[in-house]
């Protein structure tokens, strides 16, 4: 009976990473002080970028929202410039620069 438990226990294991990895559909870069990420999260896809001088990007593009809203934004948050766009159809973007 306890040699059973391990390999139950390592079945059980190696199941869960299987799945987590499934589940996780990041592609990462990260070299030399630098950082690249892409990934989705439900009806966005996101991208981020963190260069070794401090400069950071995002960009999240997203599906699925409410149709016949149009609007622009372009804004300033400390270091950061955003600027977001809800189109007609549903689309929803949103850029992120950030200078340090």
């Amino acid at each position: 009976m306890h040699r059973k438990l391990p390999a139950a226990a390592l079945a059980l294991l190696c199941l869960m990473a299987s799945s987590a990895a499934r589940s996780d559909e990041r592609d990462t870069y990260r070299g030399g002080g630098e950082y690249k990420e892409k990934y989705r999260s439900g009806p966005c896809k996101i991208e981020r970028e963190q260069k070794r001088d401090g400069e950071y990007k995002e960009e999240r593009k997203c599906k699925g929202g409410p149709r016949g809203y149009e609007q622009k934004q372009k804004y300033r948050e400390g270091p950061c410039l955003i600027e977001r766009e809800w189109k007609n159809d549903g689309e929803y973007e949103e850029k992120v620069e950030c200078k340090h």
